[in-house]
C-alpha cells in the first residue's frame, strides 16, 4: 500500500523549527481557503486592460462578523504561536477594524496597516505579516475564479490577478516551461526564460545564477546585475498548488539567504498598485446572491 504524500506544514515544521510560527498561519490560511464566505464575496472582475491585475477596481462585500472571526482568530494564533502579547491584546480590542484591515492587505498598504496596528494596540511590525495571511483566502478565491480570464500573452513581471511579484519561478514539466508563481493568491503565468521579472532586462551577460553545491539544476536563485534581485526557481513537474506557494517559498529560505550574501534583494510591495474596497455584506443578502450587489 503506497504511503500519502506527507503534508508539507509538518515537513517543513520538524527540519525547521524556528519556522513553526509562522507555519501556524499558514496552515489557519490554508483551512480557511475553502470557506465559502471568500468565494461568496467577489464580484464580476473588472473589465481586463493591458497590464493591469484583475484585482484593481474590485469591490469586495463581507460579513462583518465573518471578518472579525477570521482576523481576530489569526492575531490569536500569531499570539499563541509566538508573536508579540500585543496581538493577543489587538484580537480583543474594540478598535480593531477587521474589514479595514483586510482591505489595506489586498492593496498591501503599509502605511494604513501602521494606522490600523495603532489603533488596536499592536506592534506594526507583527501586525503587518499577520494581515497579510488574512487577505490570502480571499484572494486565493479571487484567482481561482478569475484566471480563466486573464490573456494568455500576459507577459508583465508582477501577478496578473492580484499584482504582487513573483514568490519564486517554476520550471515545469518535461518541456520545463518557465511558470512565475504568487505566494498571495497562488496565481500561475507564464514567463519566457533569460529575463529578469522586476526590471524585464534580457541581456544574458546580465543575468546570472546562485545555488547550493550540486543543485544547480534544481534549485537556484536567478539574478540580475542591473536591478540587484534574484527569483527563486525549483523544478517540478507539475504545478504547486495554490495554497501550497507560500510554503514552497519559505522551504526555499536557504536560496535567498545565498542570493542576499551576494548583494541581491527582492522586490518589496507590489508590482502594481492595485486598488480594491471590501465593505459590509447586508445581512438581508439571500443566499447564494452575489454579495457586493446586496452591499450597504
Amino acid at each position: 500500500m503506497s504511503r500519502a504524500p506527507a503534508d508539507p506544514l509538518e515537513t517543513l515544521g520538524r527540519d525547521h523549527p524556528e519556522f513553526r510560527p509562522w507555519l501556524r498561519l499558514l496552515e489557519a490560511a490554508r483551512a480557511e481557503i475553502d470557506n465559502p464566505e471568500h468565494a461568496g464575496a467577489l464580484p464580476e472582475p473588472p473589465p481586463g486592460k493591458d497590464g493591469v491585475p484583475r484585482l484593481d477596481g474590485a469591490t469586495f462585500a463581507i460579513s462583518r462578523r465573518s471578518a472579525d472571526r477570521w482576523v481576530r482568530g489569526l492575531l490569536a494564533v500569531a499570539a499563541d504561536a509566538g508573536a508579540p502579547a500585543s496581538l493577543s491584546r489587538a484580537a480583543r480590542a474594540p478598535s480593531l477594524d477587521a474589514l479595514a484591515t483586510i482591505e489595506a492587505a489586498l492593496a498591501a498598504d503599509g502605511e494604513r496597516l501602521d494606522a490600523l496596528a495603532d489603533t488596536a494596540g499592536a506592534e506594526r511590525a507583527a501586525f503587518a505579516p499577520v494581515a497579510a495571511v488574512a487577505a490570502m483566502p480571499l484572494l486565493q478565491a479571487c484567482a481561482r475564479r478569475w484566471s480563466a480570464g486573464v490573456a494568455a500573452d500576459w507577459d508583465h513581471g508582477y501577478c496578473p490577478i492580484c499584482g504582487a511579484w513573483p514568490a519564486l519561478a517554476e520550471a515545469r514539466g518535461l518541456e520545463r516551461e518557465r511558470r512565475l508563481r504568487c505566494a498571495r493568491c497562488g496565481g500561475d503565468w507564464r514567463t519566457e526564460w533569460l529575463r529578469c521579472p522586476f526590471c524585464r532586462n534580457r541581456d544574458h551577460l546580465r543575468l546570472g545564477a546562485l545555488a547550493p553545491e550540486g543543485t544547480r539544476e534544481t534549485r537556484k536563485a536567478e539574478t540580475c546585475a542591473d536591478c540587484r534581485r534574484y527569483v527563486k526557481t525549483v523544478t517540478t513537474l507539475r504545478a504547486t498548488p495554490p495554497a501550497e506557494v507560500a510554503i514552497q517559498d519559505l522551504a526555499t529560505v536557504d536560496l535567498d539567504v545565498g542570493a542576499i550574501a551576494h548583494g541581491y534583494g527582492t522586490a518589496q510591495g507590489l508590482g502594481y498598485p492595485v486598488r480594491a474596497r471590501v465593505t459590509v455584506r447586508s445581512r438581508w443578502a439571500r443566499p447564494g446572491a452575489p454579495w457586493a450587489a446586496w452591499a450597504r
